[in-house]
């Protein structure tokens, strides 16, 4: 492999790790109060809690294509691990995310920005999220950019629900 290749692939990780939620000791500043966070969070309807094998049954999940959503889970797997007792990287293990309060997994440092946003992961939430995690949730040291396409975010969450369960 040549110097510019290593350089290349260098740069490319970084950004992969930059795009993950850090656990909150990236910034010194605090998050806004709950006042100032965006109405979007503070009145967001997260939609019931159900099993991921109910959000599965529902149309645009069944309708999705969960190939694509692997190839667009690697991104997130530069980050996380999706089973149980496969432990954390830079972001919290997903195993078990659908039905979860945001910040709640025990053994994984969040932002208090996430921690105190009140979201539960439910396909809702998460669609919400993966648009554009800083601008939904003010304070979160995730700098991930999100998903636009609707396609995109509906074929990743329907491949989350069938691997973090």
């Amino acid at each position: 492999m040549s110097a510019a290749s290593v350089r290349w692939l260098g740069a490319g990780l970084g950004l992969v790790v930059a795009a993950c939620d850090t656990g909150g000791g990236a910034s010194s500043l605090p998050p806004p109060p709950q006042a100032e966070r965006p109405a979007a969070v503070r009145e967001f309807n997260a939609g019931p809690v159900r099993t991921a094998a109910e959000y599965l049954e529902e149309p645009r999940f069944a309708a999705a294509d969960i190939a694509r959503g692997e190839l667009l889970g690697f991104a997130c797997a530069a980050c996380h691990k999706f089973k149980a007792g496969e432990g954390t990287l830079i972001g919290p293990n997903l195993h078990g995310v659908f039905g979860r309060p945001a910040g709640g997994a025990a053994e994984f440092m969040y932002s208090r920005a996430l921690e105190e946003s009140g979201l539960v992961w439910t396909p809702v939430s998460l669609e919400a999220w993966l648009t554009d995690p800083t601008g939904f949730v003010a304070g979160t040291t995730m700098a991930f950019s999100g998903y636009r396409s609707p396609e995109d975010r509906r074929d990743l969450i329907a491949y989350l629900l069938r691997v973090t369960q």
